[in-house]
């Protein structure tokens, strides 16, 4: 399992293996390069605050492109940092934001579900054996509040899908080392997840350091999903390139947020 960069019409998008060799889901995980913005935004930025309607909407377009679909085709999360995940019916259309949620699923071929990111996780899952597809933003705090299984458990009550069948990646997110936190964040998955937890966070001095991929790994796999079927990239988005990508505890708001895409074919 690896994560690899491609380009494609211009866009550096990165794809995992485990859903690259899939002939029936299309995906990717956006850097900054690619897109119309410019500024803070530059240049392949879906955040509106601070940028233009129509840049956002045109990079919406390009994203599309990159896996055969249009503008018209995305959902986008609202993500107010909680848990709730919501079923994308229907066709396709002007649909761009679901409202209130942090995970979308959907078994609708052409439908694009996305998600945003500038530090946090998205994670994609792809049920092959049922032909659907969900998608969850999960920050510090919708891993404590166990999203991942939310979003495993909503598509098994709609469309039967098994945790054993699910292939699930995580996209670029802050590292453990860069991810400084104070008590509340240790209490939140400690009274969550019992005392655990303990063992993926590290102090420094008096800062926590939680590892939020490595728990969100331990959680997939306790929860059924098998291990050669979790890829995780590995990317921090503050370690790495900032020409590359946007890292809200490099910059706070004065940066653009990514996107991460995936649909059915």
């Amino acid at each position: 399992m690896s994560f690899e960069y491609k380009e494609i019409n211009g866009v550096l998008a990165l794809k995992s293996s485990i859903l690259e060799n899939e002939s029936g889901v299309d995906h990717f995980y956006s850097t900054r390069k690619g897109g119309t913005s410019e500024g803070i935004h530059d240049s392949l930025s879906f955040r509106y605050t601070g940028n233009t309607a129509d840049s956002v909407h045109e990079n919406f377009d390009i994203a599309a492109k990159v896996i055969g679909r249009s503008f018209r085709d995305i959902v986008r999360t609202q993500q107010v940092h909680r848990d709730k995940v919501c079923e994308v019916k229907g066709g396709t259309g002007y649909r761009i934001v679901a409202l209130d949620n942090d995970g979308l699923v959907t078994n609708v071929k052409g439908v694009v579900l996305s998600g945003f990111y500038a530090d946090c996780q998205v994670l994609l899952f792809y049920d092959k054996v049922n032909e659907a597809i969900g998608l969850c933003h999960s920050g510090w705090r919708g891993t404590a509040l166990d999203i991942c299984k939310k979003t495993m458990d909503k598509m098994a009550e709609l469309y039967g899908t098994k945790p054993e069948d699910l292939l699930v990646t995580i996209g670029p997110a802050i590292c453990q080392d860069c991810f400084e936190c104070d008590r509340d964040v240790y209490d939140a998955f400690i009274n969550n997840f019992g005392e655990e937890m303990e063992q993926y966070f590290i102090m420094k001095g008096v800062k926590y350091h939680p590892d939020i991929t490595a728990i969100t790994i331990h959680r997939l796999k306790m929860h059924g999903v098998k291990a050669e079927n979790i890829d995780a990239s590995g990317i921090c988005t503050l370690h790495e390139d900032e020409n590359l990508y946007w890292s809200h505890r490099r910059t706070g708001n004065n940066r653009g947020v990514h996107g991460a895409f995936i649909t059915l074919k």
